[in-house]
């Protein structure tokens, strides 16, 4: 019986502390995006971002569009260049066990370059917000 008040407890404590922790960021932090995007780096970013906007896209071959994600991932915040160095990996070697991985970094990726590049669009990512 004390046993599992003792683990109810705990988890319950473990519960909060992510609740507030999120809460705190919401309310106090600010996102990588945010502090990127208030760098002196952005401007240079979404010179080199521009490209992949959707409607200079096609235009890009897989090659291009591979050498821009890996110019864009110089001096990024580590949370988001994991994510570009993903992509970047599923890029060099395409293989079906890591394609739903690079989609979720794909998709971080565009998220994040359209938050900082407000006038670049990547496509599917505003529409899913």
């Amino acid at each position: 019986m004390r046993k599992r008040y003792v683990v109810t407890a705990v988890t319950a404590a473990a519960a909060a502390v992510l609740g507030l922790g999120s809460v705190g960021f919401l309310w106090f932090g600010e996102s990588e995006a945010d502090e990127f995007k208030d760098s002196a780096k952005r401007a240079a970013f979404c010179r080199t971002a521009a490209p992949l906007d959707l409607q200079r896209a096609e235009e890009l071959s897989p090659h291009k569009r591979h050498h821009i994600i890996e110019d864009l991932n110089d001096g990024l915040p580590s949370r988001i260049s994991e994510d570009f160095d993903r992509l970047l990996a599923w890029y060099e070697h395409p293989e079906p066990e890591h394609e739903q991985a690079a989609r979720r970094s794909s998709y971080a990726v565009g998220g994040f370059i359209e938050k900082v590049c407000e006038d670049v669009n990547i496509g599917g990512i505003r529409a899913s917000r």
